[in-house]
């Protein structure tokens, strides 16, 4: 039973790969492939053109057969009914065409009969789309059948074409033809020149047809955060002593939420690549969490995404466990610090307080304040100098990251700022977490800083929360922690170690072993995050759409500070 059901789950995959051979044979088998006999043949020029016209088509339905192969992988149903539609053009146009290809007429039957018998397994629905696909999907195609237009005259119509024309002359040939006209290229007899341009001229139709087909059928995109969303989980992580210290960054303006009935709780969540992935814990009543955690699912399952968990706890864990038998891996622990108990006195703390000592020696000053209390000068600077100390990086964060800086709305965010001879040097910002304590959001500093200049920051902000009734503060994320942690021990094995020296590679690159060991100086509690996936297959194509969520690939630009 296990294994049919394996077999099931299996079939949209083949069937998309399918589908993406079909459309690659249509179009190699119908460019490359020299045909000679209609251009030899035919003494009629309606026939000329009607087989130019069922020629083109192929080589179309290829191409959209490749693309909507995606499609078909994540059991969309508007894909389905598309790839019946063009495998069905596809083989009656074929019927039209002087020579017939009989593997492409057997082809084409094979994947319409498949399609189908396993009509059922695409029951998703399309993806939302943005104002931007209709231009995107022409980009695509216009490259696409300018390869194809040099293949036909290099390959089709090779030995009609007069003299040995250079690739640029193909070019500007193709791209005349596109638009109706004619190019230098010479072709030995007419009916050769008007299957030529006949079949670019239906290649270019279809540019013209396709971005508006795609635009009158693009699906609304579901909305983000909107103001009222922001203001309703602001109330709402106000009043909760045991808010997640994740949940104000649900408050983000590319997350998406999803709403208990009452509105009383809620998850935050962003679509990459056919994942929908959920951000840290949800935030609300934890007795509505498995309704909202349902809804999650259920809408994941109605778009055939992926469902995957980033940075969530334990308590939240234990919910999505029970309900999808996720796998859960150890992303990393947290570092909290307990603020009544925080001293700086004690051997353990000793180089976070020579470090202090050291900075206030060097005529460092420190001023902690809420962002609403900066004057105009001070905000503009900092604003100028959080833009300045990226040094060309991209902002990055989703689940642990605001992707706004100094935003009025963000009302209860506080900030330590670093100075030296007046000039600021480095700064702090944390947002609120529950009622009476603070999360970091962003730790920025000049390169010509000297060093000790965050441990002063961090001693100086916990004074500002010991003096502020604040009880806990989450500084870092530690990622792979554990695995550090592990590897220093006398009996770590030679597989941890190994892990250990891997993860001390790519700290050339990612700040993962110096985050953890600058962490561990202020004795925080380690409290662990989850990265939850359904199973261990879908690990990379989840990764890539965490690493893009998070801004690692994929972007440029400074979207937290873009003005």
């Amino acid at each position: 039973m296990e294994f049919k059901i394996k077999i099931r789950k299996a079939i949209p995959n083949w069937l998309s790969r399918f589908a993406f051979l079909v459309g690659l044979f249509n179009i190699l088998a119908n460019t490359l492939r020299p045909f000679r006999a209609p251009t030899q043949t035919l003494d009629h020029y309606f026939l000329v053109y009607v087989n130019s016209t069922a020629f083109a088509t192929a080589v179309i339905t290829g191409f959209a057969l490749i693309s909507l192969s995606k499609g078909l992988k994540r059991k969309k149903k508007r894909a389905w009914n598309l790839a019946i539609s063009f495998a069905a053009i596809n083989l009656f146009t074929d019927l039209f065409r002087f020579h017939r290809h009989p593997v492409q007429l057997a082809l084409s039957i094979l994947l319409l009969i498949t399609l189908a018998i396993y009509k059922e397994e695409f029951y998703a629905k399309s993806d939302p789309s943005t104002r931007w696909r209709p231009a995107l999907a022409l980009a695509i195609y216009i490259p696409a059948v300018i390869i194809a237009g040099v293949l036909i005259i290099y390959f089709r119509h090779s030995d009609s074409l007069v003299g040995s024309p250079s690739l640029m002359q193909v070019l500007e040939t193709v791209a005349y033809g596109l638009v109706g006209l004619t190019g230098p290229v010479r072709f030995a007899t007419d009916k050769a020149t008007d299957s030529v341009y006949f079949t670019l001229g239906t290649f270019g139709f279809f540019a013209l047809i396709i971005p508006v087909v795609l635009y009158l059928r693009r699906v609304k995109e579901n909305p983000f955060n909107t103001a009222a969303d922001l203001e309703a989980i602001q109330e709402i992580l106000n009043k909760d002593k045991f808010a997640d210290s994740l949940s104000y960054f649900a408050t983000r303006a590319d997350k998406h939420i999803i709403w208990s009935k009452n509105r009383k709780a809620g998850l935050a969540y962003r679509v990459e690549n056919g994942v929908a992935l959920a951000s840290g814990d949800p935030f609300g009543e934890y007795s509505l969490w498995p309704e909202v955690i349902d809804e999650f699912l259920s809408l994941a399952a109605d778009y055939a995404w992926t469902p995957a968990v980033i940075g969530c706890t334990e308590r939240a864990g234990e919910i999505f466990i029970k309900k999808t038998n996720a796998i859960a891996l150890d992303l990393g622990d947290e570092a909290i610090i307990n603020v009544p108990d925080f001293t700086l006195e004690g051997r353990p703390i000793k180089n976070v307080r020579e470090m202090v000592n050291k900075m206030v020696r060097a005529g460092y000053t420190t001023t902690t304040m809420n962002i609403c209390d900066l004057d105009v000068s001070d905000r503009a600077e900092l604003l100028n100098k959080a833009r300045e100390w990226r040094y060309g990086a991209p902002e990055r964060g989703f689940s642990m990251a605001l992707d706004r800086f100094l935003d009025s709305r963000d009302s209860g965010s506080i900030i330590t700022v670093a100075r030296k001879d007046g000039e600021i040097e480095a700064f702090l910002s944390f947002v609120p977490w529950g009622a009476n304590k603070l999360s970091l959001d962003r730790m920025q500093r000049s390169r010509e800083c000297e060093t000790g200049i965050n441990e002063l920051l961090i001693a100086r902000s916990i004074e500002f929360a010991q003096q502020s009734a604040i009880t806990e503060i989450s500084l870092n994320f530690a990622a792979f922690k554990s695995v550090f942690e592990r590897a220093d021990r006398i009996s770590a094995g030679p597989v941890m170690r190994a892990k250990r020296n891997f993860l001390r590679f790519i700290s050339q690159w990612f700040q993962v072993e110096s985050l953890y060991r600058f962490n561990a100086k202020f004795q925080p509690e380690w409290r662990t995050r989850y990265f939850l996936i359904p199973s261990l297959s879908q690990m990379i194509p989840v990764a890539i759409a965490a690493a893009k969520a998070e801004k690692f690939i994929g972007t440029r630009r400074n979207h937290a500070l873009s003005s």
